[in-house]
């Protein structure tokens, strides 16, 4: 019953989220908003349809660069606890001048981390898109997370997934299809094949796929710029049936050349595009075009690139684990699951010296040198935008183990054997020899705390407030560099707390805890109780607060 109630409290924050989502009109980039970029801007023209790129001009109309942001596509690739926007400034050439984050459900601190690092933002400036698409963009020391999904996000938009181009954004279109293949009658985007389509007869048979280079060949350059060029292949994909140069900024002349030359287009045509893939030109005798031999050789060499690229396309769909990035903090993650179980259910958890090293290590390298905690900011945040499995596993494995643990152990494995600072309220418990022990009423009251705190963490979550979940909790103060003052204050509190009362904060104010506590089984004599209506309860009260507002 309480796993179904978790699975309500998930469903419920992930719909509120997605409402307001839909709800939160997203407006298209204003002057102001790159005026510091751009100080002549007069107009942001509307977005592109086909690449969704917004031009830039000036008074006189003058093209000055253009700008992007990175969402939609960016919200799915969480950070810390949630997706990043960010905008995208390119100048008139198509250099990268500036990235600025928009909005983001990333934890505050984390993001602030991120954009106090100049260095993360300057490794793509002053680069074109063709030049970023193979980078390995560095991380930010504390925000790992949110910065590698920020890069993701830029890097996507710049074409490395999605197969945009700033060189050649116009799609392609029914007219240039129909000059290769007149019975052409509409077309439809193909899902697995970045910027491919289906081209269809008047009655709806798929009698052709028309691809192009772009932006696979945007770096190649001819005599003096690149070139995309149109394939037609057959309906399967596999032959090449004809070829069309949309768009070059190479010589105008020497483009003339090559689109006069009948025989040059043709000598590709009924080819494999597998062996097109690896054809060696010299070998097969396929000779330029005379008078504009190097503006031909890159329309060559373009095709031989796209159809290489069609061929990785093509192969089978990767399976979810090859899509896993598997971090040195996964795996000291997996040791730290196996060493909890092993404490928690091993012959040894009785000597006192082993459990003290445990915990050591727990806030040595957990706390400190890891500073991935369970907290109220990440749950609620992977439950309202998903989790970052493929990105930080072991963490993912982390919270399964915590949240589950409780259910199918009876014991809270977190907050007994993982969480580092329980292991450091431990090491420091009855160090004083006057302690301190509430009394009933008392009791009740500080007992109450982490309910209350559990209970503001849901409203928060699900009615979108603006506010920063980490400031409830100590747990950010592991990791100096992105801890606000409200962590740090809460972390030397309940510490001091703990040295006169046993595991204060574990008892009397971690919001965390009281989630795993709750779902807590205690055995058959287990019934549910006031803890549980009070939760569904509450999740129900919230759910309908957030529809009625």
């Amino acid at each position: 019953m309480r796993i179904g109630l978790l699975v309500i409290a998930v469903f419920c924050l992930r719909e509120a989220h997605d409402r307001h989502e839909r709800e939160t009109e997203r407006l298209p980039i204003a002057a102001e908003q790159v005026r510091d970029i751009f100080p002549t801007v007069a107009v942001v023209d509307a977005a592109n349809p086909g690449s969704g790129w917004q031009t830039v001009r000036d008074a006189q109309g003058a093209e000055l660069g253009s700008v992007t942001e990175t969402a939609p596509e960016s919200d799915r690739i969480i950070g810390y606890s949630g997706g990043t926007d960010t905008l995208i400034a390119r100048d008139a050439s198509g250099t990268v001048v500036r990235l600025r984050i928009l909005r983001s459900n990333d934890t505050p601190d984390h993001l602030a981390e991120v954009v106090a690092d100049r260095k993360f933002f300057a490794q793509f400036q002053g680069k074109k898109s063709e030049e970023l698409l193979n980078l390995i963009p560095d991380t930010v020391s504390g925000a790992t997370l949110t910065s590698s999904a920020i890069a993701e996000g830029v890097l996507n938009r710049l074409g490395r997934v999605s197969g945009t181009s700033l060189r050649f954004p116009d799609e392609i279109t029914l007219e240039e299809v129909k000059a290769l293949e007149p019975l052409a009658s509409s077309l439809r985007p193909v899902a697995r094949i970045a910027g491919a389509m289906e081209v269809q007869d008047a009655g709806g048979a798929v009698i052709g796929l028309a691809v192009r280079t772009s932006p696979v060949t945007d770096a190649l350059i001819g005599y003096k710029g690149p070139t995309d060029t149109l394939l037609l292949l057959d309906a399967s994909g596999e032959t090449l049936r004809a070829i069309a140069l949309r768009k070059s900024y190479d010589t105008k002349r020497y483009v003339g050349y090559v689109t006069g030359d009948r025989h040059f287009l043709n000598v590709f045509n009924q080819r494999k595009i597998s062996d097109l893939a690896v054809m060696d030109f010299e070998k097969e005798k396929i000779e330029g075009v005379s008078g504009a031999t190097e503006t031909s050789w890159a329309v060559a060499e373009g095709l031989k690139r796209r159809a290489a690229a069609l061929v990785r396309e093509s192969a089978p769909l990767p399976t979810w684990w090859s899509l896993v990035r598997w971090r040195w903090q996964d795996t000291g993650h997996g040791v730290v699951i196996v060493s909890a179980l092993l404490m928690a259910f091993g012959p040894w958890r009785g000597r006192a010296w082993l459990r003290n090293v445990h915990h050591v290590l727990l806030v040595i390298y957990a706390g400190f040198i890891a500073g991935e905690l369970l907290s109220q900011a990440l749950l609620t945040g992977w439950a309202a935008h998903g989790t970052p499995w493929r990105s930080a596993p072991g963490l993912v494995l982390l919270a399964v183990v915590a949240l589950l643990g409780p259910v199918v152990t009876r014991r809270q494995l977190y907050c007994h054997q993982i969480c580092p600072h329980g292991a450091l309220q431990q090491l420091i418990s009855r160090r004083l020899k006057w302690q301190w022990s509430p009394g009933l009423r008392a009791e009740r009251v500080l007992a109450a705390i982490p309910w209350l705190l559990l209970l503001i963490s849901l409203a928060v979550a699900m009615l979108a407030l603006r506010v920063d979940l980490n400031a409830i909790e100590p747990f950010d103060a592991y990791v100096f560099r992105v801890a606000g003052w409200a962590a740090l204050a809460i972390a030397a509190g309940g510490l001091l707390f703990a040295l006169v009362t046993p595991m204060a904060y574990c008892r009397y104010g971690c919001p965390t805890g009281a989630l795993f506590k709750l779902l807590r089984y205690a055995g058959d004599a287990d019934r549910p109780g006031w803890r549980d209506a009070a939760a569904l309860t509450a999740v129900l009260l919230l759910w309908g607060i957030s529809h009625a507002t």
